[in-house]
């Protein structure tokens, strides 16, 4: 059973709104366009959504996993059914992390709320990027962030880099 707050069902009406305006879109640079224009920074939705996930971290069911201590944390908040367009809904409490390698077999979607000036994850600041089905990396963080991950099927395979990637 996920962990339950006061504000959990406040988040995920947000949220369930969100995912079925892009209901059967395709993991795309087109969909982070979209994202970042109709739920982006400075919009109601990026704000309310943000202040939510804040109150999730102290509620508990936000980041409520320590994977390598209080600075690398995650959760998953939302198992994937109709009202999340078939994605899970996972978040991540990062401060200066690379994490754990990873493929995103079905693509993922992320919200970045930065935490502090400069933050930023993977090299993209506050907004939304997309990755489309079968891209990997390593997700990382610089400086101190927040995020909102939805995962298509629920689906991430945690894998071992190529040896390319095992020096940088």
């Amino acid at each position: 059973m996920l962990p339950k707050g006061e504000n959990k069902e406040a988040f995920l009406t947000i949220v369930h709104g969100l995912c079925g305006a892009i209901r059967g879109m395709p993991l795309d640079e087109a969909l982070a366009t979209y994202l970042n224009k109709h739920y982006g920074v400075g919009t109601e939705s990026f704000e309310k959504l943000s202040s939510l996930m804040l109150l999730g971290v102290e509620e508990g069911w936000t980041a409520y996993v320590e994977i390598e201590g209080a600075e690398y944390r995650r959760g998953r908040i939302s198992e994937p059914g109709f009202d999340t367009a078939g994605m899970s809904v996972e978040s991540g409490l990062l401060r200066d992390v690379k994490g754990q390698y990873h493929c995103h077999t079905t693509g993922e979607i992320d919200m970045i709320i930065p935490l502090e000036p400069g933050a930023n994850f993977c090299g993209a600041g506050a907004g939304w990027v997309v990755y489309p089905p079968l891209s990997e990396h390593f997700p990382t963080v610089q400086g101190r962030a927040l995020m909102l991950f939805f995962l298509p099927d629920g689906k991430i395979e945690y894998k071992a880099p190529p040896p390319s990637l095992l020096d940088r």
